[in-house]
């Protein structure tokens, strides 16, 4: 529809004040609801998140979560909104809604389809989402996304009967394909990427294309968020200011670690480019008034040329504003570094995963410690703060080899670690073999990265939790860790309240002893 038209369909209490974004999409911002659009005939759709509690999320570790919003759920929001699609997002586990709440305002919404994105720590919740909408409507279509039905898609529908369709793999155009066949009543066969559900079997048809060109996805509906950015904060101390937000400019990994689950993304990389996110950014910066950008995609300074871009866009455009990002040690350099700090990074965390060659090989990283302590030396060289995530309980690791990892991490000058169990996610290689190296407790609901749900042969569940706390324990009561935090609290007085709860709540687990 030309835009003229288009903006004849708003109300006029609206046409004062009109805001272009995203490929051409109308909002009003001035409106009693800036996210009123033009009336449609099309079904209304509901976007969720399932509900799960920061407690669920990271366990003991809760008052340092993250509450950021789901940024697929968004992708799929505005590109189903770009197709005319009436949508709702409920994004019920960065909001921290119950499931009676959840319900509510997905009822309210009057939904025809309702879309569910899940991980396999979220699966049962989602699925209690579901039922419960089935029981209230059972004409609501129920379709379930996400990392966990695309790794295990028949054991996921077989088990869970309330859910009608599952979207294997990317959505963007999965979905909008599926809605206009079930609306056209054309059938699904012809769909690829999906499972469903004829008569009593169950039809997984083929798989879909990955998206060519990621810069043809419309930029994340945002503006569908109730009070975003303002209810939605990174973990503490991953941010220097706030307002916040995170994005992802690649999909795939090339790399074979065996504790990824790379089935939604697959093998080859794909990028957004330079110009993309740079737009992004600037929209960001300017819509929302964000001043700092959590770059969460794995592979981010792997593509150097268009890094540069980037970092060069940033300076070039006089954007004021903060980022982190992650990154492989071994692809970055002094030069690179400086640049990133000259354009308002930060903050760079390496996945370490473990101090033993010999681990470190197994589980497929192809990184040598060298490249890793190399590289953190030029981050604070260049005057960036680093990170390490760092996994415990690979399926050969030792008293001796964690020993290592723990000495790992204190020798080389990182200002924070993470430290999170092996788990052996569907969809990834380590889920295959876990069972031959050690004893495996295949249970969705505790897979939150923190608790044990995969213990190596010769070390027992409570030694694991003891090294995990020994490590956090000996890393941060160091009296230049210490003062590190001390100064960054100083710096940032107005975010004390939240410094103070992550904090505390590190505290109390490393002072733990099972």
């Amino acid at each position: 529809m030309p835009l003229k038209k288009f903006i004849s369909f708003i109300p006029k209490t609206c046409t004062s004040k009109l805001t272009v974004i995203d490929s051409g999409y109308v909002t009003c911002t001035e409106a009693s609801n800036p996210r009123q659009l033009m009336p449609s005939r099309k079904p209304a759709i509901t976007l969720i998140t399932p509900p799960v509690s920061l407690e669920e999320r990271y366990g003991r570790l809760s008052g340092a979560g993250n509450t950021l919003p789901s940024l697929g759920l968004l992708s799929l929001g505005s590109c189903l909104r770009k197709a005319g699609y009436p949508v709702t997002v409920i994004d019920a586990c960065s909001k921290g809604l119950p499931q009676k709440k959840t319900i509510e305002y997905v009822i309210s919404a009057g939904p025809k389809y309702v879309c569910i994105s899940a991980t396999t720590l979220t699966i049962h919740s989602a699925v209690q989402v579901a039922e419960t909408i089935k029981a209230i409507d059972p004409k609501i279509t129920t379709v379930i996304g996400g990392p966990h039905l695309t790794a295990v898609p028949e054991k996921t529908m077989e088990l869970f009967s309330c859910l009608d369709i599952g979207v294997i793999g990317e959505g963007e155009e999965t979905i909008i394909e599926l809605i206009k066949n079930l609306e056209d009543d054309t059938g699904l066969s012809n769909i690829p990427g999906i499972i469903y559900r004829r008569d009593n079997d169950l039809v997984k048809t083929g798989p879909r294309p990955f998206i060519k060109n990621l810069d043809d996805i419309p930029f994340p509906a945002w503006d569908l968020l109730d009070d975003f950015p303002k209810s939605y904060r990174p973990p503490p101390f991953r941010f220097k200011s706030l307002p916040a937000a995170y994005i992802v400019t690649s999909r795939g990994c090339p790399y074979q670690c065996i504790f990824c689950d790379r089935s939604v993304f697959g093998n080859r990389c794909r990028t957004h480019s330079a110009e993309y996110i740079l737009a992004l950014m600037e929209y960001l910066f300017k819509r929302f008034g964000i001043r700092e950008i959590l770059l969460e995609d794995d592979t981010f300074v792997t593509f150097r040329k268009r890094l540069i871009e980037i970092c060069e866009g940033i300076l070039r455009k006089g954007l004021k504003i903060g980022w982190s990002c992650l990154g492989r040690a071994d692809a970055v350099d002094l030069e690179i570094l400086n640049l990133m700090k000259k354009s308002g990074c930060w903050h760079i965390s390496y996945g370490i995963e473990t101090g033993d060659p010999k681990v470190m090989d197994f589980i497929g990283k192809k990184i040598s410690l060298e490249k890793i302590e190399q590289a953190v030396h030029w981050t604070k060289e260049a005057g960036l703060m680093a990170k390490g995530f760092f996994i415990l309980g690979h399926p050969i690791d030792t008293h001796e080899s964690i020993q290592k990892t723990i000495e790992f991490a204190l020798k080389i000058p990182l200002d924070d670690i993470s430290v999170a169990m092996l788990t052996p996610f569907p969809g990834s290689m380590v889920y295959e073999i876990a069972s031959q190296y050690g004893e495996f407790d295949e249970d969705w609901q505790k897979m939150n990265l923190l608790d044990v749900v995969f213990i190596p042969k010769g070390i027992t569940k409570t030694e694991l939790k003891n090294y995990s706390r020994q490590m956090i324990r000996k890393f941060y009561l160091r009296p230049n860790r210490i003062m590190n935090y001390s100064m960054r609290i100083f710096r940032n007085p107005k975010n004390l309240p939240i410094y103070i709860k992550g904090i505390t709540s590190v505290l109390k687990d490393i002072g733990r002893h099972e």
